[in-house]
């Protein structure tokens, strides 16, 4: 895997399970966690969910990109969120930023933590958008002025300044980031750069404000493309590490 940022994705090999059943008792009976929490919970459940994937297609978890894996990570964590009785939304960036772009799912999820509660991008295939190969100047495509092919997220990101690069290179190592106006107009712009149709060639001028992307992605009404069953058959269900009196989420 060639990207265009030298990051190495976040690797937990030895996780402490007493501290995720801990966090995980806590998130089931509604109880605030630390902030020291949330991020050991959300490495590992990012990491464990890339781990899945990477075994599922029997590649080295180090090296994979998870192309086209994104409806599949979105749908293990909100399964296993739903044990917890953690809240999530599915998003679809098609549908809550504009249409014409690249398509990928993601999650917002929240947390009670003892300070505030915050709201988290979980996205553990963000990768995919950073190949080399796909984010150079040549994978535009214009056809009578009218854009019909752009390059991927990587290549927009290489063109921004230090603030975008620094928050592209948190979430392409973590697989999360807190969801503030910031992060959400880096996440969601860079997205809407890769709009086709009658736009600036290079892009440029697309971008929205943080809390426009904010309001979108916690109105999302996108479903979910798996369900548990459905992981469980293919062997791609995240579990508990405790057996909880599971209700299922409305």
């Amino acid at each position: 895997m060639n990207q265009v940022f030298d990051v190495k994705i976040n690797v937990m090999e030895n996780v402490d399970l007493d501290i995720i059943a801990n966090i995980e008792y806590k998130c089931f009976n509604g109880e605030k966690l630390s902030q020291n929490e949330v991020d050991y919970y959300l490495n590992y459940v990012v990491y464990q969910t890339r781990k899945i994937l990477a075994l599922n297609r029997q590649k080295d978890i180090n090296s994979y990109n998870f192309n086209f894996m994104c409806d599949l990570a979105q749908s293990i964590i909100a399964r296993y969120f739903e044990k917890l009785k953690i809240s999530y939304k599915p998003v679809e960036t098609g549908k809550a930023i504009t249409s014409d772009i690249l398509g990928h799912s993601f999650l917002i999820a929240d947390f009670n933590l003892d300070d505030d509660n915050k709201s988290y991008i979980i996205d553990p295939t963000y990768n995919q958008f950073f190949d080399v190969s796909k984010c150079a100047e040549n994978n535009f495509k214009v056809i009578n002025g009218i854009v019909v092919k752009t390059p991927d997220l990587g290549y927009f990101a290489l063109r921004a300044d230090d603030n975008v690069q620094s928050v592209v290179k948190k979430l392409l190592k973590a697989g999360y980031i807190e969801l503030t106006e910031n992060n959400a107009k880096v996440y969601g712009d860079l997205f809407y750069k890769t709009k086709t149709g009658s736009v600036n060639y290079f892009n440029s001028d697309l971008e929205m404000a943080g809390s426009v992307y904010i309001k979108s992605f916690k109105k999302s009404l996108f479903k979910l493309s798996y369900t548990e069953e459905e992981l469980e058959d293919m062997g791609m269900s995240l579990n508990t590490l405790s057996n909880f009196n599971h209700k299922k989420m409305v």
